[in-house]
């Protein structure tokens, strides 16, 4: 009996870490994708902008937004790591970078 509840617990287990596993994917594809975007939107290549935003999944959100000299952009995407029936989590990254041909001023 008590073998039946540990591989039930070892089953648990390996599909909650899958999961985390997943979403830390997710992550490191949404800073990534966020970081491309940034570089670019500063360079006002929308063209590259719009191709980088198109591999992203389809309920992503991506925000570029232009703050003094720089250029932020945030990107969001709800994953469910642990299928449809459990709470999905929401992967979020944010990144800004210099707007080109804008001087930078020492901090």
């Amino acid at each position: 009996m008590e073998m039946a509840f540990a591989a039930v617990g070892l089953g648990l287990a390996i599909i909650f870490g899958a999961g985390l596993f997943s979403a830390g994917l997710t992550q490191i594809r949404v800073y990534e994708a966020a970081s491309q975007i940034a570089r670019q939107a500063s360079r006002d290549d929308l063209a590259a902008v719009r191709q980088i935003t198109s591999r992203l999944p389809d309920d992503a959100v991506v925000a570029i937004n232009r703050v003094d000299n720089r250029v932020v952009v945030e990107v969001s995407i709800e994953v469910s790591p642990w299928g449809p029936a459990l709470p999905s989590l929401v992967v979020h990254s944010a990144v800004s970078a210099l707007a080109e041909g804008t001087a930078h001023e020492p901090v």
